[in-house]
């Protein structure tokens, strides 16, 4: 008699064993997933929607005089990795309670996953009789409400145990939970221990360095080069722990001329754990984030695809740009509504349908399925000031004049990279910066002659994608060494 309770090695196409009941299970796996597609659940959809979302622009605020305010929105800059503190809403910690994993990460522009908002201890009475933050008066970090469908997550840390601490480096955990006990307080000192006690109880300025100090166990909040890999990306590692330089500071001789005493702390600490504010510099940055989150008209909407292409950095718009071009085998500067619908998502722009047809229908004015997209790029494209276009000119002329003509090859080979904002930062290595200039030029003959228009037009969707000035002309110097 055969076994019908053996391994299953063959597909339901071979008729040996229960073949059929293989076949119906093949076919509601089948109906499933299609089910789950058309309602955007698969696993893959709801994670991009979930990282998208995160990486949403989020509003600064615009400080009215130079200190740090209750209630403010602002990002936490570590010294270190020059990183910004962030919250990853996707990995949920294996703990007894709803918790999220912190760690610093590069970003070119507040997202709503690194603007965070402080808030004041209400446990114990405010003695300033203000809304400024003080040093060394308890408070709250709490990330964006946006993040989380306007729950309340706070920065939390407990004491290092070997089952609870930080998933690489070891040391004590910090993560983001809903219950406000008093593991969620935290205190700022002043980052100068010569003047650290004199500095007790005075107002906090927003571009202050300062140490970020957990009340529950004294020890400073701090991000190290660890690598922390997840769905953004390589980021890096936060806990709680005390850098401390190990240089001799004199403490004796200090005593004995009466200059401090034995229970004031002498020794500096390390970038580690080194914190800046950034909050709005300018009163556009900050603005109603539900603006950002409602889909219902295209003003909106193109709001939000305008912050995410600004998101990929200097070269977004040039990127998708690129992908469209491409696409366009007529050159006719035509595109119809699927070859729109993956050039944005391949660019990264995962917009649901219902949204890219709306995008669309606004620029199909004839109705035909069918929309120029230059006209589409436009909406993003902003004109040069003078003062951008003349060092556009100074780049080309210069390229030109040690050269001798303008190409890829020539440009390829007179960039420098090392010199570049991005790398200077720790962004991106010179090879990754090289590699976004040259691959974002749509050249199949790296030897043909770039005219000064093709050269302007680069870099005007380049301007576009970078909003200060300072920037956009240190890329140019750097770059071309003006």
């Amino acid at each position: 008699m055969h076994n019908y309770n053996v391994d299953h090695k063959y597909k339901f196409q071979t008729r040996i064993g229960n073949w059929f009941e293989e076949w119906e299970l093949d076919e509601t796996k089948k109906k499933d997933y299609l089910k789950n597609r058309q309602n955007g659940q698969l696993a893959s959809i709801v994670k991009d929607t979930k990282t998208n979302f995160s990486l949403r622009l989020a509003s600064l605020s615009f400080p009215q005089d130079d200190y740090v305010h209750f209630g403010f929105h602002l990002m936490l800059q570590n010294l270190k990795t020059q990183g910004f503190l962030s919250i990853d809403i996707q990995e949920r910690l294996k703990i007894g309670e709803e918790a999220y994993n912190i760690t610093t990460a590069q970003t070119s522009q507040p997202t709503v996953r690194s603007v965070f908002v402080i808030i004041p201890y209400t446990k114990e009475p405010n003695y300033y009789g203000d809304d400024i933050l003080h040093y060394g008066q308890h408070f709250r970090i709490v990330a964006n409400p946006r993040i989380s469908n306007n729950k309340t997550f706070y920065l939390h840390s407990l004491p290092q145990t070997p089952t609870r601490c930080a998933k690489i480096s070891r040391k004590q955990e910090v993560c983001a939970i809903e219950s406000d006990v008093f593991n969620t307080v935290w205190k700022l000192e002043y980052a100068d221990p010569k003047i650290r006690f004199e500095m007790e109880g005075q107002p906090v300025r927003s571009d202050d360095t300062v140490l970020i100090k957990h009340s529950f166990t004294q020890h400073w909040l701090a991000s190290d080069d660890i690598i922390y890999q997840n769905d953004f990306g390589r980021e890096r590692e936060v806990f709680v722990h005390s850098y401390q330089c190990l240089n001799k500071t004199q403490n004796l001789i200090a005593e004995k001329e009466g200059r401090t005493t034995i229970d004031i702390p002498l020794r500096n600490q390390e970038p580690q754990n080194l914190w800046k504010f950034q909050v709005a510099k300018n009163k556009s940055e900050q603005f109603d984030e539900s603006v950002m989150d409602d889909n219902r008209n295209v003003k909106n909407l193109m709001i939000r695809v305008k912050q995410q292409i600004t998101g990929k950095g200097a070269y977004g718009l040039r990127g998708l740009t690129k992908i469209f071009m491409e696409m366009d085998q007529n050159n006719n500067g035509v595109v119809e509504y699927n070859d729109f619908k993956w050039g944005l998502r391949n660019f990264g722009l995962n917009l649901s349908e219902d949204e890219t047809k709306m995008i669309f229908q606004t620029f199909d004015k004839n109705g035909n399925g069918k929309i120029e997209f230059n006209e589409f790029l436009d909406a993003f494209r902003s004109q040069m000031n003078e003062k951008r276009l003349y060092y556009v000119q100074r780049a080309y002329a210069s390229i030109e004049q040690r050269a001798g003509k303008v190409t890829l090859e020539t440009m390829g080979r007179l960039i420098n990279v090392k010199e570049h904002p991005d790398v200077l930062k720790g962004y991106k290595t010179e090879r990754q910066v090289f590699q976004d200039f040259v691959s974002n030029w749509n050249k199949s003959n790296p030897d043909k002659v770039i005219q000064f228009q093709e050269f302007g037009e680069f870099y005007q969707d380049v301007s576009s994608s970078v909003q200060q000035d300072e920037t956009f002309e240190a890329i140019l110097k750097k770059s071309w060494n003006l």
